[in-house]
């Protein structure tokens, strides 16, 4: 069964890569026309609040996902408990009030590491969107 949440997260990071990459080539595509429709300052604040809501929709989604593994694995006692969880752990808030039991406590980690990753590079993935419309309206 470790294996299976190793390939979770391996599927997980792929999948978010693809959330990034397809959003902007969507971004790329869209550009000109969003800028000739609502003016080109408008367009700027548009296309940084939609990354912003993708992202979250997608770190959602993914700790969903998680919640979703650990209940149909038995190691948290109902859904929200899972989402509380996996929740705590990829943010790296970390409260320790929610463990996974023995020998399950190693996904901890291994939730902590996918998280700072796929926030990492969202972070990233913001950083390069918001230089990008700065640069064209400054």
């Amino acid at each position: 069964m470790h294996a299976l949440a190793l390939m979770l997260a391996v599927a997980l990071f792929y999948v978010h890569s693809i959330v990034l990459f397809d959003v902007a080539g969507l971004l790329l595509e869209h550009r000109a026309g969003l800028e000739d429709s609502v003016g080109f300052h408008q367009a700027g604040k548009l296309i940084v609040s939609g990354c912003f809501l993708i992202l979250f929709a997608a770190h959602i989604a993914e700790a969903m996902l998680w919640a979703l593994f650990l209940r149909w694995r038995n190691l948290v006692s109902g859904f929200a408990e899972g989402l509380y969880f996996t929740t705590v752990t990829m943010t790296t808030l970390g409260y320790g009030d929610v463990t996974l039991p023995p020998p399950w406590r190693q996904l901890g980690p291994l939730l902590a590491i996918a998280g700072v990753l796929t926030f990492g590079c969202s972070t990233a993935f913001l950083f390069v969107v918001m230089q990008g419309v700065w640069a064209l309206h400054l």
